[in-house]
């Protein structure tokens, strides 16, 4: 009887056990799989056979010192010393002739590198962020067959003119430092694909960066650019222009040369007009404008039919133009905190609309034709002067939001409206109407952001 009761528990057990040993081996197999493979993160066992190490991860380990017997690794390639305390490398790191990845990121002081670091020519990849450089070694210029090179979250103030010697440099990140300017040198990089300067306070871009033919990326937000260079429009391959937060008014013409552009971030800036050229941009699937304080949008916008997503919020329109109409594709569309009055009729055209916020505007009336958007899933018309409902909204039978709060010659219409879209979840809340953001609040606020980062 007392065995019956007791042998579930050694059933139990056992299968435990085994699912243990099972756990166990296969940890032990990955072990000896990473060590067999010459991946190592103990410097001590890397040491027991220096020859066979491929890859050493001395990151987060809290040293101040740089470990003896590194040089030792003749055969290591990737090397991980990032999130130490570093001050200073010794000689012997010249001597690592296979070393292809040299990381050395926030180590939280600025690394005094040696001569001796230009000799490993078969450097692809050095990362060097987050550690305080206020100016960058000379011996860096000698890794001619470099193709990364990190330099982001350091008080760099500008960028030596030897960068241009960097010819396999393939990618560039200065994003996070104290840039005002970059030396027209940087055009000398005809490798580059992927540029990083974000997070600084550049005013100006050297006319040579339209030099850069393979260049595919290139971020620019957050710093203090009020125009472009016209040789902007020589970078063919781009397809993502990031300009946001930025204190540009125009834009060159030379930017709607940009043939393969699928996205555009111009959003908080001071532009108050579009060029006409801007519906050569063919190809264009979104384009972000908003916080601006744009007045007009001019009528070759009916040319992007392939736009996909036009977000106008927090600027000073008080009229679309008609062609408007002609965007078949368009199914975000947001024209929050403007000062519309009207709606053209040619809104009811845009048969792929899914998302429409008029927010926060001056409308007293909508056209009859808004209840042609078959597709539409969610319309915000909160904040408005609206004083009638057009029974036409009754058509839309895929709405599923639809907010009406701060419009209080509506309430009485409430169960109205419900038997129009009775499948519609409905906001009729009468919160406060959202403040308008100045531009100056937003300039504001990115001038404390990039002080903060420099202290």
């Amino acid at each position: 009887m007392k065995l019956n009761l007791i042998r579930p528990y050694f059933q139990k057990t056992g299968i435990f056990l085994l699912i243990f040993v099972c756990f166990l081996t296969e940890f032990r197999a990955e072990e000896s799989y990473y060590i067999e493979e010459g991946i190592y993160t103990d410097l001590n066992e890397a040491l027991k056979n220096p020859t066979d190490v491929r890859v050493l991860n001395l990151s987060y380990r809290y040293l101040t010192t740089f470990p003896k017997g590194i040089e030792k690794f003749q055969n290591l390639k990737h090397l991980d010393l990032s999130e130490n305390f570093f001050k200073t490398l010794p000689q012997e790191i010249g001597r690592l002739q296979n070393l292809q990845e040299l990381n050395l990121s926030f180590n939280n002081n600025p690394i005094d590198l040696p001569q001796e670091i230009g000799r490993l020519q078969n450097l692809e990849r050095l990362n060097l962020s987050g550690n305080r450089l206020t100016t960058l070694p000379q011996e860096i210029w000698r890794l001619q067959n470099l193709q990364e090179l990190n330099l982001s979250s350091n008080y760099l103030i500008d960028l030596p003119q030897e960068i241009g010697r960097l010819q396999n440099l393939e990618q560039l990140n200065l994003s996070g430092n104290r840039l005002t300017t970059l030396p027209q040198e940087i055009g000398q990089l005809k490798k580059l694909e992927w540029l990083h300067v974000n997070h600084n306070r550049l005013t100006v871009l050297p006319k040579e960066i339209g030099q850069l033919q393979n260049l595919k990326e290139l971020l620019l937000y957050d710093n203090s650019l009020t125009t472009l260079p016209e040789e902007i429009g020589q970078l063919q391959k781009f397809k993502q222009l990031v300009l946001h937060e930025n204190q540009l008014t125009t834009l060159p013409q030379g930017l709607c040369k940009l043939q393969n552009l699928e996205r555009i971030y111009l959003h908080q800036n001071r532009l108050t007009s579009l060029p006409q050229e801007i519906g050569q941009l063919q190809n264009l699937q979104e384009l972000h404008l908003s916080s601006n304080q744009l007045k007009t949008l001019p009528k070759e916008i009916e040319k992007l039919h392939n736009l996909q997503i036009l977000n106008l919020n927090n600027n000073e329109l008080t009229a679309l133009p008609k062609e408007i109409g002609q965007l078949q594709n368009l199914y975000g569309l947001n024209l929050k905190l403007n000062k519309l009055t009207i709606l053209p009729k040619e809104i009811g055209q845009l048969q792929n609309m899914r998302d429409l916020d008029l927010s926060d505007n001056q409308l007293t009336t909508l056209p009859s034709e808004i209840g042609q958007l078959k597709k539409l899933h969610s319309l915000n018309l909160s904040g408005n002067s609206l004083t009638s409902f057009p029974k036409e909204i009754g058509k839309l039978q895929n709405l599923k939001f639809l907010r009406l709060r701060g419009i209080p010659d509506l309430i009485p219409q409430k169960e109205k409206i419900r038997k129009l879209v009775p499948n519609a979840i409905m906001d009729f809340g009468e919160g406060p109407k959202l403040k308008r953001r100045t531009t100056q609040s937003r300039q504001r606020k990115s001038q404390n952001r990039r002080e903060n980062h420099g202290n």
